[in-house]
């Protein structure tokens, strides 16, 4: 199924996803179109932070779900 990742500067990012894959998954189909490695990633849905063991289908992803992309910043000293 076909969702739509959103980063923050409004890009939308097509994605083609498993509804049992997790969204460990996602976050590297992400980075393999955006170089934007999984660790600094948060996918929010439907206001959620989700975690990274959970499937698409516990979340209720379905084609055409939209995902808000977040950059996880490291602190500094």
């Amino acid at each position: 199924m076909l969702v739509k990742v959103k980063t923050l500067t409004g890009k939308e990012i097509e994605i083609d996803i498993e509804p049992n894959d997790k969204i460990s998954r996602i976050k590297e189909r992400v980075e393999e179109k955006e170089g934007i490695p999984p660790p600094q990633q948060r996918l929010i849905y439907s206001g959620k932070q989700m975690a990274d063991e959970m499937t698409a289908t516990q979340y209720g992803i379905e084609g055409g779900s939209v995902l808000h992309l977040v950059l996880a910043l490291r602190g500094g000293q």
